[in-house]
Formats: C-alpha cells, sequence, structure tokens
C-alpha cells in the first residue's frame, strides 16, 4: 500500500506526542486525520485548529462515520 493511496487516517491517542507527530505529517501531507483520545491537550488543540476531527468519548455511541 502506497501512503499516496490512503486518504483519510484515525489515530488511537491522537495526542500523544508520537502519534500526533504522524498525525502532524498526515495533514501536512492533506490527508483526512480524526483521532481519539481521553482528555484535550495543548497538542489535540493544536491538531483541530490544522484540521483533524478529534473524540474525546469512549463510548460505542461517539463512534461516528467519519466519511464525510
Amino acid at each position: 500500500m502506497k501512503f499516496s493511496n490512503i486518504n483519510r487516517i484515525h489515530f488511537i491517542g491522537i495526542g500523544g506526542i508520537g502519534m500526533s507527530a504522524l498525525a502532524r505529517f498526515c495533514l501536512f501531507n492533506d490527508k483526512q486525520v480524526t483521532g481519539y483520545d481521553r482528555v484535550s491537550t495543548k497538542l489535540t488543540k493544536e491538531l483541530e485548529i490544522e484540521g483533524a476531527v478529534i473524540n474525546y468519548s469512549d463510548t460505542m455511541d461517539s463512534i461516528s462515520d467519519y466519511s464525510a
């Protein structure tokens, strides 16, 4: 699978230092980035400003279709 063929990427633990760096790289490369983390932090807020859609709830009801 080529990175250029991937359009959407979902990160679990997107607020961590490693995952947030990968998410930022994907945003920089025009990928649609979504993710989950337990709490909002400076890193997650920055990612949201940059275009990531982040969910902070871990219930089944909070899982949505990110295909839009």
